[in-house]
């Protein structure tokens, strides 16, 4: 690969982590919630996860290229035709509001619990910094998650590390693998299944334009791997972190934030801030993906004010939405879309009859 290339496939691996890595994911709580719970079976889903996540990320990447889509509406009317088509559109659409609620939700639970802030000071300022870089389209995107996804790993592994060197820290975390272990791993294996569905499922609305836009396929492949591979890393040293800290550490909203609290100083500073830029990435690609189908009168001569109108509306819904809970919204919610993603799934992973020849041998 030449020097362009690298680049290229480093801004697609950083944009594929930043719209999976989102409240819940740098939070702790959506980590706990499909992998801590079960313990070292949830350790081994992880490694199960990295292989999924790679291939399923480049294939829908690689649709996207082939089908020249400029959403996921075009591929889901191209699997399912027309009418259901344009119905499993709409149910990824309504998921991507619920989800973005939750990143609102997230940063309201963040100010309030790591910072010592207002709820809605949270909510709000997410709000206007969202609405300002949706604003330069998919270029912001993709170059807010080259920025943030680097420091974000940096300082989980921190924070891991951190959590290792505290009395006994390896140890707490082996006796609360061994005290969550689950005599069935195969609902670990499940969870993580579901895990990977739902983000995958809810990216697609990013990935699919971002493969129309990169088309070179050498790049799309090495960032679908270099982001798999980036977001086992990171699952792992959360998991590990929230056994070293367990139980404790669970009861919050926020357990990462928790955790980077009892470290004080310039590393807890720092969580809350990556933290918050987490949860605005994702819902920065949430948003697009939703305003991106809106439907644009095609007389108008400057049609982008209308989608920024659209952006605008959806963002304040959200956070009407985010006085439900953070909590509450991961625990039930993410695992209700976790289903629904992967009957998504099953068709973008369907060989030969609804893709195109160019990308049967994906």
């Amino acid at each position: 690969m030449t020097g362009t290339q690298r680049v290229r496939a480093f801004q697609v691996a950083c944009t594929y982590i930043g719209t999976v890595v989102g409240a819940g994911f740098a939070s702790g709580r959506e980590i706990y919630q499909f992998y801590g719970r079960f313990g070292f079976w949830g350790v081994l889903a992880i490694l199960a996860s990295v292989a999924f996540f790679s291939w399923i990320g480049y294939r829908m990447m690689a649709l996207g290229s082939s089908l020249q889509a400029q959403s996921f509406r075009d591929v889901a009317i191209h699997l399912f035709g027309r009418w259901l088509g344009g119905a499993v559109n709409l149910i990824l659409l309504l998921m991507l509001f619920g989800v973005s609620a939750t990143m609102m939700a997230g940063t309201g639970e963040m100010a309030r619990e790591s910072l010592g802030l207002p709820f809605a000071l949270g909510v709000w300022v997410t709000l206007a910094v969202t609405f300002l870089t949706l604003l330069r389209g998919m270029s912001g995107v993709m170059r807010a998650n080259s920025v943030i996804v680097p420091v974000l790993i940096a300082v989980i592994l921190t924070t891991a590390v951190r959590s290792a060197c505290v009395p006994n820290g390896v140890q707490r975390a082996l006796e609360a693998g061994f005290l969550l272990s689950t005599p069935k791993p195969l609902t670990a294996g499940m969870y993580a299944v579901l895990y990977v569905a739902f983000n995958t499922g809810l990216a697609a609305g990013v990935l699919i334009p971002l493969g129309c836009k990169v088309q070179d396929r050498r790049v799309l492949q090495a960032g679908a791997r270099s982001g798999a591979v980036a977001l086992g890393f990171m699952l792992v040293a959360v998991t590990f972190t929230l056994l070293v800290h367990h139980p404790q550490a669970i009861r919050y909203a926020v357990p990462m934030g928790f955790i980077a609290s009892q470290y004080g100083g310039l590393l807890q500073w720092l969580f809350s801030f990556i933290l918050w830029g987490e949860i605005y990435s994702t819902l920065v690609g949430n948003v697009y993906a939703i305003g991106s189908q809106m439907p644009v009168p095609r007389r108008l001569t400057r049609p982008d004010w209308v989608r920024d109108l659209y952006h605008l509306v959806l963002l304040l819904l959200a956070a009407a939405l985010s006085s439900v809970g953070f909590t509450r919204m991961v625990a039930f919610g993410y695992t209700l879309f976790g289903w629904v993603s992967l009957l998504l799934l099953l068709a973008l992973m369907w060989p030969h009859r609804f893709c195109p020849n160019d990308c049967q041998n994906l």
